[in-house]
């Protein structure tokens, strides 16, 4: 089936919070959250499933969570901005919220000139919350951003300490879109067939 991905009764589902037997979003939080960020496509309804986790709500800069300052920049109620201009592109998607591990790769190809593969040895450390190769990845890191020259070493050093900061929250973005493409495609069954949804969820709720 081909789905709609702009059906206005399923976004207003999202934005009114009634995303009970909705993927993803179906607990209190996801509720709640889902209301306050108000998602109107699929790259925010990712963030928002992104950001409702334990590590992005606990995740502190300026006073607020990760999650509260995505949705206060969405809203327009802070402005977005960015740590670098270099970093525009990477993180204009997300408000300038450094939210995905895939993100920080790039961080590093484009600022440090590092390859996939050493990007990747980079998403290793910060999945797996590895310190002691988080440290031998800083080294590179620096050395590669004094070789591309983009950034100094000051601003080098205060961007890595941003993404190691991340580790103890960012996700995984293919994951986030999969799951909200599911989240949205639940969203448009309860939507569109009401009755037929909750004859669903009600026959094999546990």
């Amino acid at each position: 089936m081909n789905f709609d991905y702009n059906d206005e009764k399923t976004w207003n589902l999202f934005k009114e919070g009634r995303t009970k037997g909705i993927f993803q979003l179906e607990s209190n939080l996801g509720r709640a959250w889902s209301k306050r960020l108000q998602p109107t496509n699929i790259e925010e309804l990712s963030a928002l499933i992104a950001l409702i986790r334990p590590g992005s709500l606990k995740a502190i800069a300026d006073g607020k969570s990760m999650t509260q300052h995505y949705v206060d920049r969405k809203s327009g109620l802070d402005i977005i901005k960015y740590l670098h201009i270099t970093l525009t592109d990477i993180l204009e998607t997300t408000k300038g919220v450094l939210i995905y591990q895939e993100q920080s790769m790039r961080i590093a190809k484009d600022l440090a000139g590092f390859n996939l593969q050493e990007a990747d040895v980079l998403r290793k450390a910060i999945g797996k919350k590895k310190a002691d190769l988080m440290a031998e990845v800083k080294k590179d890191f620096l050395i590669g951003c004094e070789k591309v020259g983009k950034v100094d070493k000051e601003t080098a050093e205060e961007i890595f300490g941003w993404i190691e900061k991340s580790s103890r929250y960012s996700f995984n973005k293919s994951h986030a879109v999969c799951y909200a493409i599911n989240s949205y495609k639940s969203a448009w069954y309860k939507a569109n067939y009401t009755k037929e949804f909750f004859l669903s969820y009600l026959t094999y709720a546990n």
